[in-house]
């Protein structure tokens, strides 16, 4: 599917115009001098060479627009959950790589949950998970939000 120039259309002799009421076989150069009265394009539908080529008149720019609309429709995918999994006891290029896999999910469209896994004496000092969490989240620059509590797995 294309749009014929003048060029173009001044080498073809004659083509089938489909329009609403019908088909019908007509010269080429008439064909064309209708889509432009109307302000339209003289779009060629037959891809496979047919003979006399097929023609339709229509505005090419809103076909194309409108194409391009669902590839991108079916482009885009569901956000997925991550989970990033922290401890206390993070050095800190650990804690860098661990920022830019958070980066990079964000930046994908993806949401991300950070979980602070505390383990044994760790437990009685929640103040440094949430120091962790709240250091994490700075550098991130996100919108965030904090489930407080402990999360038990049985």
């Amino acid at each position: 599917m294309r749009v014929l120039t003048r060029t173009e259309v001044s080498k073809i002799k004659e083509v089938r115009l489909v329009t609403d009421e019908g088909n019908k076989m007509i010269s080429a150069t008439e064909a064309f001098s209708m889509a432009e009265q109307q302000g339209l394009d003289l779009v060629l539908f037959s891809l496979d060479g047919s003979i006399p080529p097929v023609v339709k008149i229509q505005d090419y720019k809103r076909i194309r627009f409108q194409s391009q609309k669902k590839k991108k429709s079916k482009k885009t995918r569901a956000s997925v959950l991550k989970e990033v999994q922290l401890k206390v006891n993070i050095s800190d290029h650990d804690l860098e790589t661990k920022k830019k896999n958070i980066i990079k999910f964000l930046t994908r469209g993806d949401k991300v949950k950070i979980v602070i896994k505390l383990k044994g004496r760790e437990r009685d000092h929640p103040e440094r998970a949430r120091e962790l969490l709240t250091k994490v989240v700075t550098t991130v620059e996100c919108k965030h939000s904090v489930i407080p509590g402990p999360m038990t797995i049985a």
